[in-house]
């Protein structure tokens, strides 16, 4: 029978902790090592089971909660607690695992159709693998368009010639029937924060220039 013994003494981010089997031994001596590597932790634990004790041998640094708040981290948090292998997980949302790695290290921004099929099996809600562009589509993007757009005062055909879009693509864009692109979102920000950059919008719908 296979049991897991958790000492409670955590310092820092150090926890404690071994993986011990009983079965029928001489009362001279016992030692066995068993190694335990298991979902969130990065490292090995190594334990000693020796004459009828549970010696510790080593820490195993948990990894906590990233701080940084960047999708990447998180997904690479996430995924880690949920015990998958990247290749689990892109088989889940059919990528490729290195696609995986690529938003795991924040090399490429996840699109918003991927991070809402990553949360799914996840099982986490969405936004922690949102960046601004997919805050900005779940806003919803139309009425975020609408509320800048009168704030400072333009037309529709005005507002569509400032950020460089053709009128008749704005128009299906606030009217919500045609979502922006991450290029066309980008160049609206880029734009505005060079001409409105004092805008009291822009934190409340999340525009980042970057």
């Amino acid at each position: 029978m296979l049991s897991l013994l958790i000492i409670k003494h955590i310092s820092g981010s150090n926890l404690y902790f071994g993986l011990f089997q009983h079965f029928p031994f001489t009362k001279y001596q016992m030692n066995m090592i068993i190694r335990l590597c298991n979902g969130i932790f990065n490292h090995t634990s190594l334990c000693q089971f020796y004459q009828g004790r549970l010696l510790p041998q080593v820490t195993i640094p948990f990894e906590e909660k990233p701080t940084s708040n960047l999708p990447g981290d998180n997904l690479r948090y996430y995924r880690q607690r949920k015990s998958l292998t990247t290749r689990q997980l892109a088989e889940q949302i059919d990528v490729v695992p290195a696609t995986i790695l690529m938003y795991e290290r924040n090399k490429h921004p996840i699109p918003f159709d991927v991070a809402n099929s990553l949360a799914d099996a996840l099982d986490v809600n969405a936004d922690l693998l949102y960046d601004d562009f997919a805050v900005f589509l779940v806003t919803p993007y139309s009425e975020a368009l609408k509320d800048i757009r009168m704030s400072i005062g333009m037309s529709q055909r005005a507002f569509a010639e400032h950020i460089g879009v053709i009128p008749s693509y704005y128009y299906k864009l606030e009217s919500g029937h045609r979502r922006p692109s991450r290029k066309v979102y980008q160049r609206m920000v880029d734009t505005l924060s060079h001409t409105h950059p004092h805008h009291s919008l822009f934190a409340q719908h999340k525009l980042q220039s970057k």
